[in-house]
């Protein structure tokens, strides 16, 4: 009497059966494992959308608690008195320092690890504690105002996440899981899924992986699907008026991808200027207290730049404000990375490319300055981060002109190509360590 087979309790060993038995025909193995690979992908989106939207939901509260105000930080700023707006900022960097004394020095966390360095230099490890008690401590800063980009803490935040995940699940690719939630955050948080395909590719892994682009689509597009039941639908900065092209505008908006191009050096220089800000004794709180001030002259200094961008996208403001509002967030902006305010600047780029492609337009006295906002977007982006694929698509999905994509393309080429040929320095170049020898900056490409 043959023996009876043994029983298979849990759906893993039952899956793991069924993909030895299917090994023995080859083209039924690929496709089974194909098929995982992208289940892997979707639900590592859903986990990074739905970290994002909780990370989201806790700013909202916290801004609300501080401000009584639940909308745009400029509103919740000019809602409040004189004093109220200068002291909040400060107040929001003083529970940051004590955050990040709590969660990192007295706690004794493990080092902070950011997640392009995890893929291309450390096997997608992200160590989950020191990025919760960096994220908390960032929440607070945002919320209160500081000139930063909220959208960073919340990218962190799920590709740590995604880690601590992907690590409890036996035979998985952690690299590849970290740029499918990188690629999904950015897609929440910017309602832009294809550009988040490329931002995971082009910046996240340091080249275009043509071979990986299917994993990134399906885990953003699902981050994008979860998102629609608790966050507002894009586009998020909506251009209010027609866009129109002809031939001279065509040829004046190469003209600004060339001075994109020539700023974006400039711009990584500005951006890093007041490093040694960063020695005061309570860096985090002279920041605070920077945007504190500099808010009493205009309230879009509070927050990532998205107020302002919203502002100039809707409104037709004259040049001079366009100039005062980019000079005053340049500097907060600037003074708050200097300090170590915890956050990110890829919005308060999107903010500055706009404002130049404005001020462009308003110098020439032409009839569309709105057009030559959204080729600086692209531009100074595209100079700024080294990944133009990225930033013609992140231009027009922000805005909604896909009328444009083509100009947004050939701008953002000959933006980067310019800004590459004067610098190799990019804003995410900081996760690249230097090489034994040289003391530059090398870009590294990961294999997935």
């Amino acid at each position: 009497m043959k023996n009876a087979p043994s029983k298979i309790s849990t759906p893993s060993a039952r899956l793991r059966l069924l993909v030895s038995e299917a090994s023995s025909f080859p083209s039924v193995s690929r496709y089974l494992r194909l098929s995982l690979q992208l289940l892997y992908a979707a639900a590592t989106g859903a986990v990074s959308g739905m970290a994002c939207v909780a990370l989201r939901k806790l700013l909202v509260g916290l801004q609300w608690l501080f401000t009584g105000h639940a909308g745009l930080l400029s509103d919740a700023a000019a809602s409040l008195p004189y004093w109220r707006r200068a002291a909040t900022p400060l107040i929001g960097a003083a529970i940051a320092i004590f955050i990040m004394w709590y969660g990192i020095h007295k706690r004794r966390a493990r080092a902070f690890e950011e997640y392009i360095g995890a893929v291309r230099h450390h096997d997608g490890e992200i160590p989950f504690e020191p990025t919760f008690w960096r994220t908390i401590a960032s929440a607070f800063s945002v919320a209160t105002g500081a000139a930063i980009g909220r959208e960073g803490s919340m990218i962190q935040f799920a590709a740590a996440v995604v880690s601590w995940c992907g690590e409890r699940v036996p035979g998985v690719k952690l690299t590849r899981q970290i740029a499918c939630g990188v690629a999904a955050a950015v897609a929440v948080v910017y309602q832009a899924p294809i550009a988040g395909v490329f931002f995971a590719s082009e910046i996240v892994c340091g080249g275009l992986l043509w071979k990986e682009f299917p994993f990134f689509a399906v885990a953003s597009y699902t981050g994008l699907f979860i998102s629609q039941f608790f966050l507002e639908p894009g586009p998020i900065f909506p251009a209010i008026g027609p866009i129109s092209l002809d031939a001279k505008q065509v040829a004046l908006c190469v003209l600004l991808a060339v001075i994109a191009g020539l700023l974006g050096p400039v711009y990584y220089w500005i951006i890093h200027s007041t490093s040694a800000a960063g020695k005061l004794p309570l860096a985090l709180a002279w920041g605070g207290a920077a945007v504190g001030v500099l808010s009493l002259l205009r309230t879009e200094v509070w927050g990532n730049g998205d107020a302002a961008l919203l502002e100039m996208m809707r409104l037709p403001l004259a040049m001079h404000v366009v100039v005062l509002i980019l000079v005053l967030r340049l500097f907060a902006t600037t003074f708050c990375v200097g300090t170590g305010t915890i956050g990110g600047v890829f919005t308060p780029t999107v903010f500055a490319g706009s404002a130049v492609g404005l001020i462009f337009g308003h110098m020439l006295h032409l009839p569309t300055p709105l057009l030559f906002a959204v080729v600086g977007i692209c531009g100074l982006l595209a100079a700024a981060t080294h990944s133009p694929l990225m930033s013609a698509f992140m231009a027009v999905e922000l805005t909604g002109e896909w009328n444009l994509l083509l100009l947004t393309l050939a701008c953002s080429a000959i933006a980067w190509g310019i800004a590459r040929s004067l610098s190799s320095r990019s804003l995410y170049m900081l996760a690249t360590p230097k090489p034994a020898t040289g003391g530059k900056h090398v870009e590294s490409e990961v294999r997935l």
